[in-house]
C-alpha cells in the first residue's frame, strides 16, 4: 500500500507545531468511493479517539460533510479534531480488506503503548501526560 505523509503546521501563541498523519492510497480510494455513492454530500472521513474499548481508548471513523473549528485536514478528505490528533499523531490511516471484514484502521500509532487484538482500541504511552 502506498502511503502519503501529510504534515500540517500550526502556530499558537508563537509556538509552531508540525502535526503529521500518514494516509494510505487505499484510505483515499475508499473515501472517494463512499463519497461518490453518498447523496448527503458526506465527503470527509472523520477520525477520532473516544474513551472505551478493552485498552482504554478506541478509534472511531465517520463520514461527514463539515469541518469544525478545531479540525485539522489531511489530504483534503481526512479530518481529525485537535484532542484526537494528539493521540494519533504520526500514525497511518489505512483502509484494510480482510477475509472477514473491511474497515478503516489506525496503524503504527507511535502514541500507543499497547493495542487490543482487533486493533480498534489502544492504551496511550505516558497516560499522565495524555489524559482522556
Amino acid at each position: 500500500t502506498t502511503t502519503t505523509t501529510t504534515t500540517t503546521t500550526t502556530t499558537n501563541n508563537n509556538n509552531t507545531t508540525e502535526l503529521t498523519l500518514n494516509i494510505t492510497q487505499n484510505c483515499l480510494w475508499r473515501v472517494q468511493q463512499l463519497s461518490a455513492n453518498d447523496d448527503d454530500n458526506k465527503h470527509l472521513l472523520r477520525v477520532f479517539v473516544d474513551a472505551g474499548g478493552c485498552s482504554g481508548f478506541q478509534y472511531q471513523f465517520e463520514m461527514e460533510s463539515e469541518i469544525q473549528d478545531d479540525d485539522y485536514v489531511f489530504e483534503e478528505v481526512v479530518v481529525v479534531d485537535e484532542a484526537s490528533l494528539r493521540l494519533i499523531q504520526g500514525s497511518t490511516i489505512d483502509y484494510v480488506q480482510e477475509m472477514i471484514k473491511s474497515s478503516f484502521a489506525v496503524v503504527e500509532n507511535p502514541q500507543s503503548e499497547s493495542a487490543c487484538g482487533c486493533g480498534s482500541s489502544f492504551a496511550v504511552k505516558n497516560f499522565a501526560a495524555n489524559p482522556a
